[in-house]
C-alpha cells in the first residue's frame, strides 16, 4: 500500500499473528511499519498483550485504511 502516514488506522497482517489487526501507526521503517493493536481476534489476543500492543508489518501486509470504533 503507497502513503502509509503516521497517526492513521489500517488493516493489515502483523507479522507473527494469525488473523488480520487494525492498528495506528506509529513509526515508518524501510520495510515496515510498527502499529499499536488497537483491534484484533481473540486468537491473537494473547501474543498481542506480550508484544504490549506494539508490532511490526510489512508495508505489502498493510492493506487499506481502518475507522476505529469506540464503545460508546
Amino acid at each position: 500500500m503507497e502513503n502509509i502516514e503516521i497517526g492513521e488506522a489500517y488493516q493489515c497482517k502483523a507479522i507473527g499473528l494469525e488473523k488480520e489487526v487494525i492498528g495506528v501507526v506509529e513509526q515508518l521503517y524501510t520495510n515496515t511499519a510498527l502499529i499499536n493493536v488497537v483491534q484484533c481476534e481473540s486468537v491473537d489476543r494473547i501474543a498481542v498483550i506480550e508484544r504490549q500492543n506494539r508490532l511490526l508489518v510489512k508495508y505489502e501486509d498493510i492493506y487499506c485504511n481502518a475507522t476505529i470504533e469506540y464503545p460508546a
